[in-house]
C-alpha cells in the first residue's frame, strides 16, 4: 500500500475533505453530502483496518466495499433517495486509479514486471469491489423474498410479486 500521508488520522481527515468535495462536485445537495462524506470517512477506516490486519489489498477492499454497499442502502432508506448517491461518493476511496496510472506508466517505459504487479492489484482492487457490492445486493435480495414469504404474498422463483 502506498502510504501518501503520515498518520491514519491524516489520511481520514483529507479522504473525507476529498470526498465530500467530489460529492458537491456530482451536485449531492444538502445533508445526503454530508452523509456520503461520513460514509466515505468509515470506508476509508475499514479498508485501513483490515488492511492492517490482513496486508491483503483484496481482503480490504472487499471488507470496505461491503460496508460502503451496506451504508448506502440504509442512508437511501433513511433520506428517501437512491442508494447510488451514497455509493458513488463513499467508494470513492476505494477506486484504484494510482494503480492504473503506474500499470500504464510501466507499459509505456517497457518495466512489463512491476506493470504486470500493477494489473494485478488493479484487478483485484476491482474484484474486491464488485464482489463486495454483490454480496449485499445478494443478501438485500434474499431478504426482500424471505420478508415477503413471511408476511404470506406469493414470490415467483426471481423473488417478484405476483
Amino acid at each position: 500500500m502506498l502510504v501518501l500521508a503520515p498518520s491514519f488520522t491524516t489520511q481520514l481527515i483529507f479522504c473525507t475533505l476529498a470526498c465530500v468535495g467530489f460529492g458537491l462536485w456530482f451536485n449531492v445537495k444538502g445533508i445526503q453530502v454530508v452523509y456520503s462524506g461520513i460514509g466515505a470517512f468509515f470506508t476509508w477506516a475499514v479498508y485501513y483496518v483490515v488492511y492492517e490486519m490482513t496486508t491483503s489489498n483484496f481482503q480490504g477492499t472487499l471488507f470496505a466495499a461491503i460496508f460502503v454497499a451496506i451504508f448506502a442502502q440504509i442512508m437511501a432508506r433513511v433520506n428517501r433517495a437512491p442508494a447510488t448517491i451514497f455509493l458513488t461518493v463513499s467508494v470513492f476511496p476505494l477506486v484504484p486509479g494510482p494503480n492504473l496510472y503506474y500499470m500504464m506508466y510501466y507499459l509505456v517505459m517497457e518495466d512489463y514486471k512491476i506493470a504486470k504487479e500493477e494489473a494485478i492489484t488493479l484487478v483485484l482492487t476491482c474484484l474486491g469491489i464488485a464482489l463486495g457490492f454483490i454480496v449485499v445486493d445478494i443478501f438485500n435480495k434474499y431478504m426482500t423474498i424471505m420478508n415477503k414469504r413471511r408476511k404470506g404474498q406469493k414470490v415467483s422463483e426471481h423473488g417478484e410479486r405476483f
